[in-house]
């Protein structure tokens, strides 16, 4: 490890050190300086405001009641990041049988440009609709498939993760990583190809 690293890993003990010893502003701090990450990663998984927020409250709580064992072997950063994974994959689990609704569905103008309020003009609405359609139809596909594989192509596929990247925030091994990988991608397969059957 270089210098900068070395430095940093022992800040981030300090500040767990802080955090074990009562120190209120400590754990502001590692709130404020994760909390976009923590969200970010929730919302690879869920679109729903709600449901995101109630993941980061519990990322958050469960961080604290964990600082304890916070070893400072990897940055703070890392270890709220496999917090943050772990409880997404819970709520996966907890809403196999119902997938929630896609955040977009719930409120947003479709005849708006994304993000901006502005409305669409031309083809920008065809585009625009082409593009929802085959989100949707993926999540559709993602909302079929276990927890664990739904966990394994979101990280490798949509936030480009090496599998031992994957595996270093599951705490599965490479060779699992690898093994759900290549069977959650053959799952997909199959259900893309009944799905366009399904469509004839």
């Amino acid at each position: 490890m270089g210098d900068d690293t070395m430095d940093h890993l022992a800040s981030d003990r300090l500040l767990a050190s802080r955090v074990v010893s009562g120190d209120d502003e400590a754990f502001g701090e590692v709130i404020r300086a994760n909390q976009h990450q923590v969200v970010q990663i929730a919302g690879r998984f869920f679109r729903r405001a709600d449901v995101i927020e109630d993941i980061a409250q519990e990322v958050f709580v469960k961080a604290y009641g964990a600082m304890a064992g916070y070893r400072g072997e990897v940055p703070l950063g890392h270890w709220l990041s496999r917090i943050t994974v772990n409880a997404c994959y819970d709520q996966l689990r907890r809403q196999r049988t119902r997938p929630e609704i896609a955040f977009s569905q719930l409120g947003s103008d479709p005849h708006e440009r994304e993000g901006t309020g502005v409305p669409f003009e031309g083809n920008d609405a065809s585009v625009h609709w082409q593009r929802e359609e085959a989100r949707l139809d993926a999540e559709k596909v993602l909302a079929k498939v276990s927890p664990p594989d739904r966990l394994v192509l979101t990280l490798m596929v949509l936030e480009g993760m090496t599998v031992a990247e994957v595996a270093a925030l599951t705490g599965w091994s490479v060779a699992n990583v690898k093994i759900r990988a290549f069977r959650a991608r053959n799952r997909i397969r199959k259900l893309m190809v009944g799905n366009s059957t399904g469509r004839r």
